[in-house]
């Protein structure tokens, strides 16, 4: 049975009679050509430097246009590709430029906690959709911007029941329950909805409800009558342009049909449009295809300013980076760039930010949270002044938000100070877990970071007390097997430790992968994986031979959060507890050991071989909620 998608659905009972959208909106009678008297004459100037937070003098004229996956290596192997050039693309003329972190609940971010918090202003968990970490509903801007009788669209290159533009379409659990997240979206469309997916929404579409469109000729001969524009161009993504289109609009063309419709609203718009195919190349490592989806990207970004005045607000950004790519050298225009990638997902890089417009220069030469895409849009679409948004603990490898270290390193590295070190420890806590961070530096694809965790300090339960490691199941068994540690204090006994082999991540909610992560060191047969979470500040990782970007203390590094659960199997401590920390630098064998750890060695000499003695530990107190009581500090 058919479920009709209403026409009202898209222009839904306002909050107030006074934001009710007009009847001839929008674009209810004009067709796109008809809007050109509602755009400025200033449209041919689409390098406006208008940057200010004051509201425009006209109704709110809002885009959002999201680079999947593109971090600031594909923006630059995209301008030496194009123009022999980076820094060359049209997007980098927008006047404002700053950069964000991207990191969710989870750590390492999806599609979907970024596309949330970029529509909501609230972090969430990967794979969320517009639910907060305890699953309560959010309000997204096509929400917000529909109650105050704004006209709304969504175009995207991927199906519309994708990560990112169902982040500001439904409230659901899994990003991939593609079904049932065409079934929210079906009554509740937006004014315009142009996107691939058509095989998920087969049986969801009447027809007199909507103007629906399948072609790039069905699009253009579209004419405005009051109803939905849904076009869906394809049974799941679009094809990579790489490999040709066919009949198919390209982002550029859904960009300025969607901006000519929604024009009209005397009361303005909100428009989301994503590039979403630079992820999808970039997780297959495919530098060819992750170039031209961002040079599309790119043309699509032209194409809507060059329909907008200085008085719209403009954001263009990432939700992530994906593939860890890295430029080496350009080779003329028209030829690939030679690059490197790291791996075949997200990674924590800070991704650009470039905007232009009302309530934007907040964003102007500043690092940010994602979070702060809401904040200025959000303040955007309502013409009031921005909220800057509650930013929580995150384990995002930015350590800020810790408690001041408790203790700082006391040598240079023997692991090669730009490359490896240990530099600054930090040990805090909250009703959500143990926190800790690391200020250092991270070698990727080499050596470790291992952090004993004595969950009932004083109490000399735990390793090495409690006899040998014996298990070898994995890289991460071997290597604690392999180290040779002891403690000069008697009561310290470490139940867990956290692992992180050549700087990779362990994502919350997983179990591990033998190599990174949270190790149970209470049985001897079976040391097993708990759940946790590890991140890195992408500045403190040092990547492709070349040394770390950040290095000193700079709050910022290795970070790591254990939820009380995997420390004592409920939600919280239930008691007052108390829990020392150490952390030690080692190779990616656990036979050698640096003279690194936190707290420091009594001698600079490096430990190779031997047996490292730990002399001091970190502890801390925290009451039943999980608060930490007083400060941490070293012990003796």
């Amino acid at each position: 049975m058919l479920l009709l998608l209403l026409a009202s659905a898209c222009t839904s009972s306002p909050k107030h009679p006074e934001d009710a959208v007009p009847s001839d909106s929008p674009g209810a009678s004009d067709s796109p050509a008809d809007s050109a008297d509602s755009v400025a004459d200033t449209n041919d100037s689409p390098n406006d430097t208008h940057t200010g937070d004051s509201a425009p003098s006209g109704p709110p004229r809002v885009v959002l246009f999201i680079g999947d996956g593109m971090g600031p290596e594909h923006v630059a192997a995209a301008g030496l590709y194009a123009n022999d050039a980076a820094g060359s693309l049209g997007l980098e003329t927008l006047p404002v430029h700053g950069t964000l972190r991207t990191a969710s609940l989870t750590g390492v971010t999806d599609s979907a906690a970024s596309g949330t918090v970029m529509a909501t202003g609230t972090k969430t968990w990967n794979g969320h959709l517009g639910l907060d970490r305890d699953d309560n509903v959010l309000e997204n801007l096509v929400e917000l911007a529909r109650s105050r009788g704004m006209s709304t669209g969504i175009v995207t290159t991927d199906r519309l029941s994708g990560a990112t533009p169902s982040s500001f379409l439904v409230h659901t659990e899994d990003r991939f329950s593609y079904p049932e997240i065409a079934a929210e979206i079906a009554p509740n469309l937006p004014d315009i909805a142009l996107a691939g997916g058509a095989g998920d929404f087969s049986e969801l579409i009447d027809t007199t409800a909507v103007d629906y469109v399948t072609t790039a000729a069905e699009l253009n001969a579209w004419v405005p009558g009051g109803k939905p524009l849904l076009g869906l161009f394809s049974e799941s993504t679009f094809p990579f342009v790489h490999d040709g289109y066919g009949d198919l609009p390209t982002l550029a063309d859904m960009t300025e049909h969607a901006i000519n419709a929604l024009m009209p609203n005397p009361n303005g718009f909100f428009l989301m449009v994503e590039g979403a195919r630079i992820d999808h190349a970039s997780h297959v490592d495919d530098v060819q295809r992750a170039i031209k989806e961002t040079l599309s990207f790119d043309e699509a970004i032209a194409a809507g300013r060059a329909l907008l005045d200085d008085e719209a607000t403009v954001l263009v950004t990432a939700d992530h980076e994906c593939g860890g790519l890295h430029v080496i050298t350009g080779n003329g225009a028209g030829n690939l760039p030679s690059v490197e990638w790291r791996y075949l997902w997200h990674t924590n890089t800070d991704v650009g930010v470039w905007a232009s417009g009302p309530y934007t220069e907040v964003l102007d030469g500043e690092r940010h949270d994602n979070a702060w895409v809401h904040a200025v849009l959000e303040a955007a679409v309502t013409q009031s002044a921005i909220v800057p948004p509650i930013e929580g603990a995150l384990v995002d490898g930015w350590l800020g938000d810790l408690e001041a270290g408790a203790v700082s390193q006391a040598y240079e590295s023997s692991f090669d100070p730009q490359y490896n070190r240990l530099d600054a420890l930090h040990v805090d806590a909250n009703e959500n877990g143990l926190r800790i961070g690391i200020d250092g530096v991270f070698e990727d694809d080499a050596n470790a970071v291992v952090v004993y965790v004595d969950i009932d300090y004083g109490d000399s339960t735990g390793w090495p007390h409690d006899g040998a490691l014996t298990d070898l199941g994995g890289p991460g068994d071997s290597l604690l097997s392999a180290l040779k540690i002891s403690f000069a204090d008697s009561t310290f006994g470490a139940e867990r430790a956290l692992i992180s082999l050549t700087a990779e991540e362990a994502l919350r909610g997983t179990a591990g992968n033998d190599t990174t992560g949270l190790r149970d060191l209470t049985s001897e047969a079976d040391f097993g994986w708990l759940e946790s979470a590890i991140n890195f500040d992408g500045g403190n990782v040092s990547l492709f031979d070349a040394p770390a970007v950040d290095v000193g203390v700079a709050d910022e590094g290795f970070e790591a959060e254990i939820p009380w659960v995997s420390m004592y199997g409920a939600d919280t401590p239930g008691v007052e507890r108390r829990i020392a920390v150490v952390a030690v630098l080692v190779n990616d064998r656990g036979t050698w050991i640096s003279n690194q750890a936190l707290p420091a060695f009594a001698s600079a000499t490096e430990v190779g071989s031997g047996t490292a003695t730990i002399g001091a530990e970190v502890a801390i107190t925290v009451d039943g909620t999980g608060a930490l009581i007083g400060s941490p500090a070293a012990v003796p």
